[in-house]
């Protein structure tokens, strides 16, 4: 897809268009004591699009990215990359996102799409492609994405790798930070701000979500305009 083209985000009713497709960013490996305010977060998000990263915000996502759960979880994000099978025009996802022959029964899933980052590990996701599959599950995320949304007070290095792709790829994003965690937040976040595609906005956590209300509501996914920064 067309750097900052509109993303494919779950279709609606027959007739109407598809939701913005958002792409929310958040430490997992690096850690995970931000994890309830990353569920505050996806929650208020996915009353303005449909979130591809929802995994991020789960509680069953360990340290290392390990997860139990549904094949319906899987095959939802499927959908939102094209890869619905036997629909026209759709595609079949790369070799190393599938179901490898060898992969283990586990209660809940079946043969599908492989996604780990929807609560669909299984347990192989090692031998099924690992962290490779992880990077290019996501990078294909993140070039479908209309917005990009991200928590940076939680230090990661893979937060930051995806602001990068996202920065290449002309996308929206909006960083948010929380000065009160004593943290100081690196140059080379702050300093990406334009204070117009790309945004960085100070909050406290008792108010994140009226910053995503007011930053969504001051500009649908879709339009040009900049949302303008709360605090000035």
């Amino acid at each position: 897809a067309a750097a900052g083209a509109r993303g494919s985000g779950e279709r609606g009713e027959p007739g109407e268009p598809a939701r913005p497709a958002l792409y929310f960013c958040g430490s997992i490996r690096g850690g995970r004591e931000d994890r309830a305010l990353y569920e505050r977060i996806v929650t208020r998000l996915q009353r303005f699009g449909t979130v591809l990263t929802e995994h991020v915000a789960a509680a069953e996502l360990g340290q290392r990215g390990e997860a139990l759960g549904t094949r319906a979880a899987g095959t939802r994000a499927g959908s939102r990359l094209g890869w619905a099978g036997g629909a026209p025009g759709a595609r079949s996802p790369p070799s190393y996102l599938r179901v490898p022959p060898s992969a283990p029964a586990r209660e809940g899933n079946g043969p599908g799409l492989g996604l780990p980052g929807s609560q669909q590990a299984c347990g192989w996701e090692e031998a099924a492609g690992g962290d490779r599959l992880i990077h290019e599950r996501d990078l294909a995320w993140l070039q479908q994405a209309d917005v990009v949304v991200a928590e940076v007070t939680q230090p990661s290095l893979g937060v930051g790798y995806e602001l990068g792709q996202a920065v290449a790829l002309n996308k929206r994003i909006l960083c948010l930070f929380r000065p009160q965690s004593g943290r100081v937040l690196s140059a080379m976040i702050r300093g990406a701000a334009d204070g117009s595609r790309i945004q960085v906005w100070d909050y406290e956590e008792g108010e994140v979500e009226v910053l995503l209300d007011r930053y969504f509501e001051a500009d649908p996914p879709g339009q040009v305009a900049a949302s303008p920064d709360p605090t000035t």
